[in-house]
């Protein structure tokens, strides 16, 4: 009996440093994760109002009112306006703005989003009623493009 409980033993020792081995291997083995690398993404804005269907626009926004990137990202943003408005659309401290859109016009906007940060989009347009040119609530009308560090952890 003493020699079959030395290898019972003694494969029970055996399985036990592989297992530590392994977990080791497995510990120190793994590579660290690695930043994903920059994407070309497309994102949609539509330049809308708020009020009853058919009547007048109680209030413009920005649909969405927040867009979110990865620095290094190539970033294709399409703005549709679908208000009665002109407006034209930049992102401050980016350097990037559309033409002057009419309602019912579109524009595709490409950059690469190469700072880290928040960024307010806003028209940059007067507001002037004689013209339609923006709206009355033309100062509420803001968005945020973010866009992450990609070294963040």
């Amino acid at each position: 009996m003493d020699g079959a409980r030395s290898v019972t033993a003694g494969g029970s020792l055996l399985i036990a440093l592989i297992a530590v081995a392994l977990s080791l291997l497995t510990l120190f083995g793994s590579a660290a994760p690695t930043t994903p690398s920059p994407a070309h993404i497309d994102l949609s804005m539509l330049i809308t109002g708020r009020g009853a269907i058919g009547g007048p626009a109680v209030d413009h926004l920005y649909d969405p009112q927040l867009l979110v990137a990865r620095q290094g990202d190539t970033v294709r943003l399409r703005l549709m306006n679908q208000s009665h408005f002109r407006h034209g659309v930049e992102i401050m401290g980016y350097g990037v703005r559309t033409g002057e859109l009419a309602g019912g016009q579109s524009e595709i906007l490409t950059f690469a989003a190469t700072r880290p940060g928040i960024f307010v989009y806003r028209c940059y347009l007067p507001y002037d009623p004689a013209t339609a040119t923006c709206a009355p609530d033309h100062d509420s009308m803001v968005g945020h493009l973010v866009v992450i560090d990609a070294e963040a952890k």
